[in-house]
């Protein structure tokens, strides 16, 4: 009936919409003094005027008589026209508290799951602490460890300490790849230190400049620096996506590293060239000799005795004339003047 009604509604005078009024949602003023005319009157004629109030069900056409629209009880006319949008509400509050409750639900799991877990990462502090955690994590590695010692000169406690870890750990299975600088050579104990780990079967390379110190225990936890100026600070990392980023960092320094082989009692030329070549590129990007055997973990003695035998070789006077015979020799090769180069602090925490 309600349809008929707009039908025919619409039809007349090919009208569809309020008279001389902007159509919207509700009773619009011209709508409600029809109302008010059907509700004194019994009816009124059905005309586009009403439209509006046949779309509220306020008025529905006479039985028998469809011309005419007869006035409905508005709280007859509220309910039917308001039960499905009530409907629809009620439906979205059931759907939503649903949604809630299962979140809830996941929520709940989540955090029981994590609450048996470890932190991602957290910071050690002093250096009795940091040495008692990275033995503990040390010594219970299953599979791998992967260690990054930056400098030169190991203290002679310490390499006691590590060597007889690091030869148990080989004895136990477990695969030791280690990166030093080259100016391990340099220091005679630190040198008979790889010396022994190597001919135990584990992996040591130097390579001439390093990113700080590293450790990655399985490749589930790694330690790192906190930062050089809190030299006994430490970062335990757990997070997975950071340790494989980690040792994804290792792994390209690996593969540039001279490995060290037990046999040779002496240090490699091609180390002793690697380290020339790394001074030579401080040379000429402007350092001085602090800086550079800061960053190629040397002594300045040993960087002055460097840089006196490259100056003897190519018979430089000054310092300004070296740089420049440098350049003409072309002991630069392809590579770029060396930029501020690695810190390589000398952070509270060593094993390997």
């Amino acid at each position: 009936m309600y349809a008929q009604c707009m039908i025919m509604l619409e039809g007349q005078m090919g009208y569809n919409g309020c008279e001389n009024e902007i159509c919207r949602p509700g009773l619009c003023d011209t709508g409600l003094l029809r109302y008010q005319e059907a509700v004194t009157a019994g009816s009124v004629p059905a005309e586009p005027t009403v439209r509006c109030a046949v779309e509220l069900g306020l008025l529905e056409p006479v039985p028998g008589d469809p011309e005419r629209l007869a006035p409905v009880v508005p709280t007859v006319a509220a309910s039917r026209a308001m039960a499905p949008i009530e409907e629809e509400i009620a439906a979205g509050r059931r759907n939503l508290q649903t949604l809630a409750q299962s979140f809830e639900s996941a929520d709940e799991v989540f955090r029981a799951a994590r609450a048996g877990q470890l932190p991602s990462s957290s910071i050690l502090r002093g250096g009795d602490l940091i040495a008692r955690t990275i033995d503990a994590a040390v010594t219970a590695c299953q599979s791998e460890l992967l260690t990054a010692q930056p400098g030169g000169r190991r203290p002679p406690q310490i390499l006691a300490t590590v060597v007889r870890r690091n030869l148990e750990l080989l004895d136990r299975g477990v695969a030791q790849r280690t990166l030093y600088q080259h100016a391990v050579w340099t220091h005679p104990p630190t040198a008979e230190y790889i010396r022994k780990v190597a001919e135990a079967g584990g992996n040591i390379r130097t390579v001439d400049e390093m990113f700080d110190r590293l450790i990655i225990c399985d490749r589930k936890v790694a330690y790192i620096p906190t930062s050089s100026e809190y030299p006994d600070e430490a970062l335990e990392v757990r997070d997975p996506v950071i340790v494989w980023f980690l040792a994804n960092v290792f792994e390209y320094t690996w593969a540039r590293g001279t490995p060290v082989d037990p046999g040779v009692s002496k240090r490699p030329e091609a180390v002793v060239s690697e380290i020339e070549q790394s001074i030579v590129r401080f040379l000429v990007a402007g350092h001085t000799e602090e800086k550079i055997a800061r960053g190629l973990g040397i002594s300045r003695r040993t960087v002055a005795e460097y840089i006196s035998r490259i100056s003897r070789r190519l018979g430089s006077a000054s310092r300004a004339q070296l740089g420049y015979l440098i350049a003409t020799h072309g002991l630069l090769g392809d590579q770029e003047p060396a930029g501020p180069g690695c810190p390589c602090g000398q952070g509270g925490f060593h094993t390997g």
